[in-house]
C-alpha cells in the first residue's frame, strides 16, 4: 500500500472524522452493544472510547490497514475492555458461525471492497437475534444529489482510498435477511461542503 493510504490518510481521518457531532454519533452507536462484540473496520480505534465496560465482555475488532491498526495499538492498550485485535478484511471473518451477540459497522461498508458479501459473513457470525449496528453514510434520497454523488464518486474512491459515496446500505442490510425498521437519513454539518451529498443512516438491524 502507498505512503498516503498508510500514513497520511489515517492521520487525515482521524482530523476529518474528530469533530464532537461525529463523536456523538459514534458514542450512541456502540452505546447499544453488548455481551461479545465484533466490529469490522476499526480504524484508528476511534469507537473504543465509547464502548461500554459493564455491557461489553470483550471486544474483537478487524481491520486491514497496516497503518490503522499502527494508529489503534495505544487505545487497545489502554482499554479497559479486553480487545482482540485481528488483522484482515470483513470479506473472510475467520470466526465460528454465531459467536457474537453484536456485531459493529461505523463509517465502514462505504469502503469495503465486496459489501454484499461483508453483510453475508456478519450475519454468519451473529448469534440468532443478536443485533448488528451500523453508522454509515449512503445513497442520498433526493435524485439530483444522486447524480452528484454518482459524478464524484470516482474521485471520492481515490482520496478517500476506496471510500464510495453511491452505496444504498439500508437496502442491502435488509437484502441479506436483516430484520430493519425504517431509517432516516441526515445530513451532519461536520462533513462541510459535502455534507448534503455524504447523508448518513444509522440503525440498528436483527439476524434471524
Amino acid at each position: 500500500m502507498s505512503l498516503y493510504a498508510e500514513t497520511i490518510f489515517p492521520w487525515a481521518l482521524d482530523r476529518l472524522l474528530g469533530h464532537p457531532n461525529i463523536q456523538a454519533r459514534r458514542a450512541a452507536l456502540v452505546a447499544q452493544a453488548s455481551g461479545e462484540t465484533l466490529e469490522i473496520g476499526f480504524g484508528t480505534g476511534a469507537t473504543l472510547p465509547f464502548y461500554r465496560p459493564e455491557q461489553v465482555t470483550r471486544l474483537t475488532v478487524v481491520e486491514p490497514s497496516h497503518g490503522m491498526n499502527r494508529r489503534a495499538a495505544a487505545a487497545i492498550a489502554a482499554s479497559p475492555i479486553p480487545v482482540h485485535s485481528q488483522p484482515g478484511a470483513g470479506e473472510h471473518l475467520p470466526f465460528a458461525d454465531a459467536s457474537f451477540d453484536t456485531v459493529v459497522t461505523c463509517l465502514t461498508l462505504c469502503s469495503v471492497a465486496d459489501p454484499r458479501q461483508v453483510l453475508a459473513e456478519i450475519r454468519r457470525v451473529l448469534k440468532p437475534g443478536g443485533m448488528f449496528l451500523f453508522l454509515e453514510h449512503v445513497l442520498s434520497d433526493d435524485p439530483a444529489r444522486q447524480r452528484w454523488q454518482q459524478r464524484l464518486n470516482p474521485v471520492q474512491k481515490v482520496i478517500g482510498v476506496g471510500c464510495n459515496l453511491n452505496r444504498n446500505t439500508a437496502a442491502m442490510v435488509r437484502a441479506a435477511g436483516f430484520e430493519l425498521p425504517p431509517v432516516d437519513q441526515e445530513v451532519e454539518r461536520a462533513f462541510g461542503a459535502l455534507a448534503k451529498l455524504t447523508p448518513l443512516v444509522a440503525g440498528v438491524a436483527r439476524g434471524a
